[in-house]
């Protein structure tokens, strides 16, 4: 009985002290894409950057690295599919998980570097995470949880957010604004929208913006800070 314990003992330090990298994965390639394509990207938990810039196509970096230290049980299965379709560019995670479980140390670096045409447009679909995305010329639709946005330089016509608990930072934006929150906290600066409609549960909503003389803007929040700043022009709110 001494023997099998002392197997046993010796097994569990020796896994105590392994690393298990699986769930790993590795993409850097080049992709094509209409100038004026849309990026429709779905996601989980990583760090994305996305910039626009004069290239013709497209390039996206996807890096996923998972260490656990000590004894893990299970396995995971990880992948991104990315499929070229009318000029656009469909990014889609699949992660598979079976009885995953760790006695120790369990770390996830999980980011998406993407360089797009400045004239794409974006469709995110995701949960936890944080973006970054500066200088995308086309539409934005965002639809995602705990995520946290930043955007700057972005010079489309049509920004629509829904999310639960994650923050927006804007700087810049024209066009038509629809944001619809829960705990979720907004702040856009030098913007010029001619449409906005807003509705924040406790966040707090602050903006800025020129005003069209025929625009429309509805506000609906409860338990939040609502600060609109009007830059210049008139309108309806």
């Amino acid at each position: 009985m001494r023997s099998i314990l002392s197997v046993f003992c010796l097994i569990f330090a020796v896994s105590g002290f392994s690393q298990n990298r699986d769930g790993d994965f590795h993409l850097d390639k080049e992709y094509k894409m209409s100038s004026v394509g849309t990026i429709k990207l779905n996601s989980s938990d990583a760090k994305v950057y996305i910039t626009g810039s004069s290239r013709t196509g497209a390039h996206v970096k996807v890096d996923r690295e998972v260490t656990t230290k000590g004894l893990a049980f299970g396995h995971e299965e990880f992948s991104v599919e990315i499929d070229e379709v009318s000029g656009n560019l469909e990014i889609r995670e699949h992660s598979n998980s079976v009885s995953i479980g760790v006695v120790g140390y369990h770390y996830e670096k999980y980011t998406i570097h993407i360089e797009a045409p400045e004239g794409a447009g974006l469709m995110v679909k995701g949960d936890d995470g944080d973006y970054w995305i500066k200088n995308i010329g086309g539409e934005i639709s965002m639809d995602i949880d705990d995520a946290d946005v930043e955007l700057t330089q972005c010079s489309g016509n049509k920004f629509d957010f829904r999310l639960d608990d994650g923050d927006i930072k804007m700087d810049g934006g024209k066009g038509r604004l629809e944001i619809n929150g829960d705990d979720s906290d907004v702040q856009i600066r030098n913007g010029n929208f001619s449409f906005v409609e807003a509705k924040i549960d406790d966040g707090d909503l602050v903006i800025e913006t020129s005003l069209d003389d025929k625009g429309e803007y509805f506000v609906d929040a409860q338990d939040g800070l609502v600060s609109l700043t009007i830059t210049k022009g008139g309108g309806k709110v």
